[in-house]
C-alpha cells in the first residue's frame, strides 16, 4: 500500500462519540456458543458485563464498480445456526468486545463522564491486544488459526446541530421563495474507492437526536472496509493507517471551517 506523506488531521474537541475497528475471518471449525462463554470467562475481570446482539451480516466490499447502489455483498453460509452476536463491556461503558462467529470488533465509546477521545493510536492499540488474545483462545481451542477475509474502521459523530452549513457538499438553499420548509429529517450516502483496490469509504449522514441531552443533531457515521491481497496478520495495521488517514481526511474534506474552530483544530 502506498505510503501517504499527508499531515495528520487532529481536533482537540472532535465531535467523535464512538470507534469500532475490527476484522472478519473464517475458521476451520466453526465458533460455538460454549467457546464465547469460555472466552468471556478469561476476559470477565476486564469486561464484566455481558449482552446479546443480532450478528451483523458478513459484507463483503468487491474490487471494481457495481450496478447496485450498495458497491459489495453480503453472503452468509455456515452449517449451524447463526450465533447471536456477544457483547462484552468494561465497567464503565467506555470499551467493547463484540464477538460472533466470523466477525472481531473493538468499540471504544464516550460515556457521560468519561474520558475525551484518547486517540487512534490509543485505540488501534487497544484493539490489537485484544484480537490477539482472541485469536490465540481460538488456536488455544483447537479451531485453528483464523484467516482474515476483511478490515474495518468506524467512526461515529455527533454534531448538536442542522444540516445547515455543516457539509460543504450539501447545501440547502432557503431563500423567501421556497415552498418547502426546512426538513424535519434527512440522510444522504457517499461511498468512495480506497487506493490500491484496499476497500471503500462508506459515508452516511442523517438527522438523529442525542439519547442523554435529548438534542437534535447530525449523526455522521464513516466506515472503511476492505482489505489488501495476502494481508498477513504481522501487517494489518498498514490498512488501518491508511483506513483511519482517509476516515480523518475526509472528515475534514467534508464539514465546514467554521465547525473547526468549534471543534479546535490543530493540524
Amino acid at each position: 500500500m502506498t505510503v501517504s506523506m499527508r499531515e495528520p488531521v487532529k481536533f482537540d474537541k472532535p465531535p467523535v462519540v464512538e470507534v469500532a475497528c475490527g476484522v472478519a475471518f473464517q475458521l476451520p471449525k466453526p465458533l460455538k456458543t460454549a467457546h464465547v462463554g469460555l472466552y468471556w470467562s478469561l476476559v470477565s475481570s476486564e469486561f464484566p458485563r455481558c449482552d446479546d446482539a443480532e450478528p451483523v451480516a458478513h459484507t463483503v466490499e468487491l474490487p471494481g464498480e457495481s450496478d447496485s447502489t450498495d458497491p459489495s455483498i453480503q453472503f452468509q453460509t455456515v452449517a449451524l445456526p447463526p450465533l447471536r452476536r456477544a457483547w462484552l463491556i468494561n465497567q464503565e461503558g467506555t470499551h467493547l468486545l463484540q464477538i460472533q462467529e466470523d466477525r472481531f470488533l473493538f468499540n471504544w465509546k464516550r460515556v457521560t463522564g468519561s474520558p475525551a477521545y484518547p486517540s487512534y493510536e490509543q485505540v488501534i492499540s487497544d484493539f490489537d491486544v485484544q484480537w490477539n488474545r482472541f485469536r490465540r483462545f481460538l488456536v488455544d481451542q483447537d479451531l485453528g488459526e483464523p484467516t482474515l477475509t476483511q478490515f474495518e474502521l468506524s467512526y461515529f459523530n455527533f454534531v448538536e446541530d442542522g444540516f445547515h452549513g455543516l457539509f460543504k457538499d450539501h447545501v440547502r438553499e432557503r431563500s423567501d421563495s421556497r415552498f418547502l420548509p426546512d426538513p424535519e429529517a434527512c440522510t444522504f450516502k457517499e461511498v468512495y474507492t480506497l487506493p490500491d483496490s484496499a476497500g471503500r469509504l462508506h459515508i452516511l449522514a442523517g438527522t438523529a437526536r442525542n439519547r442523554a441531552t435529548g438534542k437534535k443533531g447530525v449523526r455522521l457515521e464513516i466506515t472503511a472496509r476492505g482489505m489488501l491481497p495476502d494481508t498477513a496478520h504481522s501487517d494489518y495495521r498498514k490498512w488501518f493507517d491508511t483506513a483511519h488517514e482517509w476516515i480523518t481526511h475526509g472528515f475534514a474534506d467534508m464539514t465546514d471551517a467554521k465547525f473547526h474552530s468549534i471543534w479546535e483544530r490543530t493540524s
